[in-house]
């Protein structure tokens, strides 16, 4: 069995005029929502093999406040902020090819991508049927989801949303 988790980085400043949307730092309600998502996630032992963060300043925040470490390798990767769902799903398929002794992944990265990836590979419904899913994938919100496969076999349509956690709702 493995296990996918989809972090959305937390709500991040709007642009100063000329600051680069890759520059947008986290606001407090973000740093917050950052931490006690990691709380929870400490508490719920809901703590990946492998983290993979998009090289944003936002989505590295968030990372920092979540203060998640996993148990074998973090690494920044530009295609979760440059690249589309089909660069998400091959990340989660390289790391189990790359870590072969990972069973889960959490990418950190950003929207519409989370939304549709979890939607995509939940797959049992659109959206994804668990009673906390939020659709809009809400800033700070993690999507676990369960597959029968190894991560580099993971595929749409076959995997289990079995957390949701969204910091209005759940944190």
């Amino acid at each position: 069995m493995s296990r996918v988790f989809l972090l959305r980085h937390a709500k991040a400043v709007w642009p100063t005029t000329g600051q680069k949307d890759f520059d947008r730092t986290l606001d407090k309600d973000g740093i917050d929502a950052a931490r006690m998502l990691g709380e929870t996630m400490r508490r719920m032992e809901l703590i990946p093999d492998v983290i993979l963060c998009s090289p944003a300043i936002r989505a590295r925040q968030t990372l920092e406040h979540v203060d998640i470490t996993p148990r074998l390798a973090h690494q920044e990767a530009e295609k979760l902020y440059s690249g589309g769902p089909d660069a998400y799903l091959l990340a989660v398929r390289m790391t189990g090819l790359e870590f072969d002794q990972a069973q889960s992944v959490m990418l950190v990265g950003h929207n519409p991508m989370m939304e549709e990836m979890a939607t995509a590979l939940a797959g049992r419904g659109d959206p994804p049927t668990h009673p906390s899913f939020v659709p809009g994938f809400p800033t700070a919100g993690l999507a676990v989801i369960e597959f029968d496969a190894p991560l580099q076999d993971v595929r749409p349509g076959h995997g289990i949303l079995r957390e949701f956690l969204s910091p209005s709702e759940h944190l």
